[in-house]
C-alpha cells in the first residue's frame, strides 16, 4: 500500500483518570515531523444524524493521485463518523487552483452517494454527507409505486398515466406512458415480463430534508454538462424535481421504445435567484437529467404553462431514466471563494466553533462547521454562484454572529466577527505536551484532531473545535463543576472520555518526569512505546 514518508511517534495512553483531571489525558496522540496541512473532513450520517454502520469509502474520479488519509496511506475509511482526506505536503493547493475529486460512500441498506470535494489552502471545515435508505421518504418528498401489466413482447397494452401529489403541494405530478411502449436495459435490450414496476418520487429540492435525495445530496454540483456540451461547476435553482425508477422482471429500466411525458407543477411563489423575476407563463426552464453516475446533463428547454389561478406547470418528454430537474443553473467561479474571519476576541488564542452558511435565492446552498482562531481564520467555498450569495456565520446555538455579501470572483470576503461568547461565559484552556524519557524539554509538535463534547446526561456531541498542537482555548465549557463527556477523533482513532469537569487551566504533559502522566491502565506499556519511539527521533 502506498504511503507518504511521514515519520511518526505514537504515544498510547489508555489510563483512567479522576473526574477533575485533564480531559485530554486519555487521548491517544500521534506526533509527526511532517504534517498534512491541507485537508477536508467529511461527516457521514443517516437521515436522523446517527452513525451508519459498514460505510465503504472510495475516491472514484478527479485529481486523486496526491490524496491520502492523515496517516499518509491510500486507505480510506471512517473513524466514528468522520473521514479526513489530505493532500501530499509536496503538492500545493490554492484557492486559484483547488484540488478537486469525488468521494463515494456506500453502506448496506443505503443508497450510494457520490459527492464532489475540493481542497485549497484555506479551511474546508467539516462537511456533512447524509445517506438515505431507499425505503425512506423524507419530509419534502412524495412517492407512488404502481405496477402496469405488459404484453408478451414487453409492451404496454394501453396508455397509462401515473399520478401523485407534487411535493411542492401545488397539484399532481404525472408520468404518461404511451400504448405499445417497450422497456429497455442500459444496453438497449428489450426486457420482457408480466408487468413493469414504476416508482415515481416528487422532490421539493428547496426542502433541506428532501435535498439529500438528489445525487450528491446537494444543489451544488461540479462537471455539469451544459447546453452545447461544455462543463461547469455551480448551483441549481430547482423549480420541479422527480426521480423515476422502473423494474421489469427484476431488471432496471434505462430506456424506452417511445418517449414518456413528465408534467410537474411549479410553485407560483418561484422567483429566479438569477434575474429576480417572478414566475409567469412563458418562463423558460432548463431540464437536466442525472442517470446515476453523479453527472447532471442538459436535456432540453421547457416553457412554463398555466397561470397563477389555474397553477403553473412544466412538461417535457424523456427517453431515459432516472432524475429530472427543471429549473435554472448558475455557474460558479473557477477558483474557490475565500472568506477571512477576524475578531478582537481571537487575539488571546481563543477558538470558536461556528457554522458558516452560503445563502442564495433565500436558500441555504452550502453549510459547514469550522474551527476558527487567529491562526486558522480563512475558509473556502466552491461551486457557489458568481453573484447573489450571502454568507451567514452562526454560533453553535444557531444565533447569527455576522452576515456579508460574498465578494466577487478572485476577491476575498472579509467578515468581522463579534465575540461568540456571552456575558456568563468562562474561558478554559486545554493544553497537552509530550516529554521523551530523560529529556527536560517537551515536544509540542502534536497532531491536529477534532474534539467534541456534551454535558453528561445529554445524547448529542457538539463540536468544540480543532485541537492544534495539543492546544485549545474555548469559552464553550463551564468551569462551575459541570460534567462533560469528550470525544476526540483523528486519523483512525476515536477516544471518548466520560464524566469530566474542567477548570480554567487544564494542562498536562505526557512523560516520565514528576507531574507527567502515562495513564493508569497500562502505564508500563505506554512507557515502553514512548521510549522506543523517542529513540527514533
Amino acid at each position: 500500500m502506498k504511503k507518504l514518508a511521514i515519520y511518526t511517534l505514537m504515544v498510547a495512553l489508555f489510563g483512567g483518570v479522576s473526574s477533575c483531571e485533564n480531559p485530554l489525558k486519555d487521548f491517544n496522540l500521534q506526533i509527526s515531523t511532517e504534517v498534512i496541512e491541507n485537508y477536508v473532513t467529511l461527516r457521514v450520517v443517516d437521515a436522523d444524524g446517527a452513525n451508519v454502520s459498514g460505510v465503504s469509502v472510495a475516491l472514484v474520479s478527479g485529481d486523486t493521485e496526491d490524496i491520502y488519509n492523515m496517516n499518509g496511506y491510500k486507505d480510506f475509511k471512517l473513524t466514528d463518523n468522520l473521514i479526513t482526506l489530505g493532500v501530499d505536503p509536496a503538492r500545493t493547493a490554492t484557492a486559484n487552483n483547488p484540488i478537486r475529486f469525488r468521494v463515494q460512500f456506500s453502506a448496506p441498506g443505503y443508497t450510494t452517494q457520490t459527492v464532489p470535494v475540493a481542497i485549497t489552502d484555506a479551511s474546508a471545515g467539516i462537511q456533512t454527507v447524509v445517506l438515505i435508505k431507499p425505503t425512506e421518504v423524507p419530509d419534502g418528498a412524495e412517492e407512488v409505486v404502481e405496477n402496469v401489466d405488459l404484453n408478451p413482447d414487453g409492451s404496454t397494452a394501453a396508455e397509462t398515466t401515473v399520478a401523485l401529489p407534487s411535493a411542492t403541494g401545488t397539484g399532481d405530478m404525472t408520468l404518461t406512458i404511451p400504448s405499445g411502449t417497450q422497456f429497455r436495459d442500459a444496453n438497449g435490450t428489450v426486457i420482457t415480463g408480466t408487468n413493469v414496476q414504476i416508482v415515481v418520487t416528487s422532490i421539493d429540492a428547496n426542502n433541506e430534508d428532501a435535498v439529500v435525495l438528489l445525487p450528491g445530496g446537494d444543489l451544488r454540483a461540479d462537471q455539469v454538462v451544459l447546453d452545447g456540451g461544455a462543463t461547469a461547476s455551480g448551483t441549481f435553482s430547482p423549480a420541479a424535481v422527480a426521480d423515476i425508477r422502473m423494474l421489469v422482471n427484476g431488471v432496471q429500466v434505462r430506456q424506452f421504445s417511445h418517449p414518456l411525458v413528465v408534467s410537474m407543477p411549479v410553485p407560483a411563489s418561484y422567483v429566479s435567484p438569477i434575474t429576480g423575476q417572478p414566475l409567469a407563463a412563458g418562463t423558460v426552464f432548463q431540464v437536466f437529467s442525472n442517470s446515476g453516475d453523479g453527472v447532471w446533463r442538459f436535456e432540453q428547454n421547457s416553457t412554463v404553462t398555466g397561470s397563477a389561478s389555474t397553477g403553473y406547470r412544466v412538461s417535457f418528454a424523456i427517453d431515459h431514466l432516472t432524475f429530472y430537474m427543471a429549473g435554472e443553473f448558475a455557474e460558479a467561479c473557477s477558483s474557490a471563494r475565500v472568506i477571512n474571519l477576524s475578531g478582537d476576541w481571537m487575539t488571546n488564542g481563543t477558538t470558536a466553533a461556528v457554522r458558516v452558511e452560503a445563502v442564495w435565492g433565500g436558500k441555504v446552498i452550502a453549510s459547514g462547521q469550522y474551527s476558527i482562531n487567529a491562526s486558522n481564520n480563512s475558509i473556502s467555498l466552491t461551486n457557489v454562484p458568481v453573484t447573489g450569495v450571502k454568507i451567514v456565520v452562526r454560533k453553535e446555538d444557531g444565533n447569527i454572529l455576522a452576515e456579508s455579501d460574498l465578494a466577487a470572483c478572485g476577491q476575498t470576503t472579509a467578515i468581522q466577527l463579534p465575540n461568540p461568547s456571552d456575558a456568563t461565559s468562562t474561558t478554559s484552556t486545554l493544553q497537552l505536551y509530550v516529554r521523551c524519557p530523560g529529556q527536560t524539554s517537551v515536544i509540542t509538535l502534536l497532531p491536529t484532531f477534532q474534539l467534541f463534547y456534551r454535558e453528561v446526561g445529554t445524547t448529542e456531541f457538539k463540536y468544540l473545535g480543532s485541537v492544534s498542537n495539543g492546544y485549545l482555548r474555548t469559552t464553550s465549557l463551564k468551569t462551575d463543576g459541570t460534567k462533560y463527556d469528550f470525544k476526540a477523533i483523528w486519523n483512525e482513532r476515536v477516544k471518548i472520555v466520560n464524566d469530566h469537569t474542567v477548570t480554567e487551566d487544564n494542562t498536562a504533559t505526557v512523560g516520565t518526569a514528576q507531574g507527567d502522566i502515562l495513564g493508569d491502565h497500562v502505564p508500563l506499556t505506554n512507557l515502553a512505546i514512548l521510549t522506543e519511539e523517542c529513540n527514533k527521533l
